[in-house]
């Protein structure tokens, strides 16, 4: 019989030369003492599956591998029953940007991903220690491609389950979460292949069927109206998001929560990751009521069904909770900065914008300015925005938007509208005193420089005045 300080020496070099997944041995816990005993074979250490690498390489760019990121959180033991599912359903929301082939390879994963066996410890209070299954979602997915899944279970496991609620062992049947969708007695949850279903017998085939959809309707609570009342968010405020450019040092809008002290998640491109975070929140760390959870599932509805990318999602889903805001005039910008065509409505974010030290950005333009004989373009207030003129417009818009950021401590919302500004300045007839009326149109300021006379750097007249062409057509 070896002593327990061999056994001990033997068991760490053991783990210490081996992959974290594959060590599944346990020391026995009696009495809060570690003792010698007899190790158990187990399934613990199944939060890491192949399907989260195949996730993190799925789409281009950082989305996917993000997505991957936080796909090993939702197969640990602790966590919600219904988390599994509600990742599975965010990968295939996040999808739905992409072209068919990622989209439908992404679907693929989802599907995978829902039926992969969650890391469920066994009950170590026993001796030896019982294996434990994990107790089922018994709400429906947003998803159809998601029906009737659920994960998978340790063949050899019996009837005890693990309630990450109570974080106690249950038996199999004593709650509706040990079947799938409360059905009764089902060892083996995933949906079996077709030629196995011919040998079951119709009433045991009956039972281990997951409901159709219609049917896993009622264990979801019915959402009020929006805000409705009767809602109680607990430690939470409630929820509002918001949309701008320049969330944490995005150059494109993104979406994120209001207050980032109830709702922790950062910002995102694609607003249903937030919504999912922050109805999540609802019920892991805020303690809020189930009418509050269910006018959570409204505004997601909510933000779905408004135009995608765009601050009138933002609007629908605070609209849900009563908040009334406006972002639907926030312009969309991609990650190069450039502003989406058909987005925005020209004058964006007129009383939301905090320019700090600065005054409202606006642009002049007229014949003599530092002493040119040719017309120009500059800022009207040189002491907010330093720059001498120029005759092309966009040397004054750049060095404006940039002063913003560099010297005047602007908010994200004014930034967004400078970038705004400087794209309806390019639309404008070049070298016109059209091009600095359309950039001030955007911060609410009407001006009529189209109808200065463009003059070049001989003091010859190039382009009449708007007024002056009107007249000479008439004539």
């Amino acid at each position: 019989m070896f002593p327990t300080s061999t056994l001990f020496l033997t068991a760490l070099a053991f783990f210490a030369a081996t992959q974290p997944v594959l060590g599944r041995e346990r020391w026995i816990e009696r009495d809060g003492k570690h003792v010698a005993g007899r190790f158990t074979r187990r399934r613990f250490g199944q939060e890491n599956p192949a399907v989260i690498q195949k996730l993190s390489a799925a789409c281009p760019g950082q989305f996917c591998g993000s997505l991957a990121g936080a796909a090993i959180t939702p197969l640990l033991a602790a966590q919600p029953e219904c988390s599994q599912q509600d990742m599975a359903d965010d990968i295939i929301d996040l999808s739905k940007q992409f072209d068919a082939a990622t989209q439908a390879n992404m679907i693929a994963i989802a599907i995978e991903y829902r039926q992969a066996e969650k890391n469920t410890p066994p009950d170590f209070s026993t001796n030896p220690p019982a294996p434990r299954n994990s107790v089922f979602c018994q709400k429906a997915p947003r998803n159809p491609e998601l029906n009737g899944l659920v994960q998978a279970q340790d063949p050899a496991n019996g009837d005890l389950f693990f309630d990450p609620a109570t974080a106690s062992t249950v038996q199999r049947g004593s709650q509706a979460n040990t079947a799938p969708f409360g059905g009764a007695g089902n060892n083996t949850p995933p949906p079996a292949p077709p030629a196995q279903d011919q040998e079951v017998p119709p009433a045991d085939n009956e039972e281990a069927t997951p409901a159709p959809p219609a049917e896993q309707e009622p264990a979801t609570p019915a959402p009020p109206a929006g805000g409705a009342g009767g809602e109680d968010f607990g430690s939470c405020s409630v929820p509002e998001i918001e949309f701008a450019a320049g969330f944490d040092n995005r150059k494109e809008t993104s979406f994120r929560p209001v207050d980032p002290a109830s709702f922790t998640q950062g910002s995102a491109q694609n607003i249903d990751i937030i919504t999912r975070a922050m109805c999540d929140q609802l019920t892991n760390t805020c303690g809020a009521n189930d009418a509050a959870k269910a006018t959570c599932v409204t505004a997601t509805e909510a933000s779905k069904a408004a135009t995608k990318n765009t601050g009138a999602q933002a609007d629908a889903f605070n609209a849900a909770f009563g908040i009334t805001t406006t972002f639907v005039n926030v312009a969309t910008i991609d990650n190069q900065g450039n502003i989406v065509a058909g987005t925005g409505n020209g004058q964006s974010f007129v009383g939301t914008e905090d320019f700090g030290k600065c005054t409202v950005p606006e642009i002049e333009f007229a014949a003599g300015f530092d002493n040119r004989k040719e017309t120009s373009f500059r800022p009207v207030d040189n002491a907010s925005f330093n720059h001498g003129s120029a005759q092309n417009i966009d040397i004054i818009t750049r060095a404006m938007c940039d002063q913003l950021t560099n010297t005047c401590g602007a908010n994200a919302v004014a930034k967004a509208t400078c970038a705004e500004a400087t794209t309806a300045s390019k639309a404008a007839a070049k070298n016109t005193g059209a091009q600095a009326d359309a950039f001030n149109a955007v911060f609410g300021k009407t001006t009529n420089f189209a109808a200065v006379a463009t003059v070049d750097n001989q003091g010859r007249v190039v382009t009449r005045s708007l007024r002056r062409r009107l007249v000479s057509r008439r004539a």
